[in-house]
């Protein structure tokens, strides 16, 4: 017995989560793999890219035991949002 799917298309748009954050800014130093301190929820995306930048520069300044920490990792997450025009079925949890 063969079962045979139905596929239509779905009009859906893309935005930000209402329910997430909307933005995050981070560095990873990748040689100690520390971290830039957690972005207060308030701060622009602007802003929180000019804080991560600051940490790296600061802690590429420290004298470490190991010499100086140059390379680093910039971590930005958006988290999105799709909706469909029309029920599509149920949202996994």
């Amino acid at each position: 017995m063969t079962h045979r799917r139905r596929y239509r298309y779905v009009e859906m748009s893309l935005a930000p989560d209402p329910a997430a954050d909307p933005y995050t800014v981070r560095a990873t130093c990748l040689t100690c793999a520390e971290q830039s301190p957690e972005p207060e929820p308030s701060e622009s995306i602007t802003g929180q890219h000019q804080r991560a930048q600051r940490w790296c520069t600061s802690h590429a300044a420290r004298d470490h035991s190991d010499g100086r920490h140059l390379r680093y990792t910039a971590h930005v997450t958006l988290r999105w949002l799709v909706t469909p025009a029309e029920d599509i079925g149920p949202v996994a949890p």
